[in-house]
């Protein structure tokens, strides 16, 4: 007989976590609020001036808006700043363990690289 699958990989919590950590933008920002909060939104912006406004762009757009939704991040416009939302309990566990083991991973992955 083989081992159950954890009943946690099956939530429909775990739906939503996957889909925050499905872009580099979403993990670059749900990292470094780990780390620190607020942040201002200029943080998860790339440093280099190519495509910025793209990214810029699709932060505002998407992604900071898809987080704020999920309830991981507090977005204040007026500030523009983020923290943790609500929820952040529920994925930081799984954010600590890709931290923790991010030594496990192949050299050339970067799990926030852009």
């Amino acid at each position: 007989m083989t081992d159950p699958i954890p009943g946690a990989l099956l939530d429909s919590r775990m739906d939503r976590v996957l889909e925050a950590l499905l872009t580099p933008r979403r993990r670059k920002v749900l990292f470094l609020i780990k780390r620190s909060e607020p942040r201002p939104v200029v943080d998860f912006l790339p440093r280099n001036a190519s495509g910025s406004r793209t990214v810029e762009i699709a932060l505002h757009h998407t992604d900071l808006p898809r987080l704020e939704r999920m309830a991981y991040i507090d977005w204040d416009r007026d500030a523009n700043e983020v923290a943790k939302g609500d929820r952040f309990n529920e994925i930081e566990p799984i954010l600590n363990l890709m931290d923790n083991h991010a030594d496990e991973l192949p050299a050339d992955w970067d799990p926030c690289d852009s």
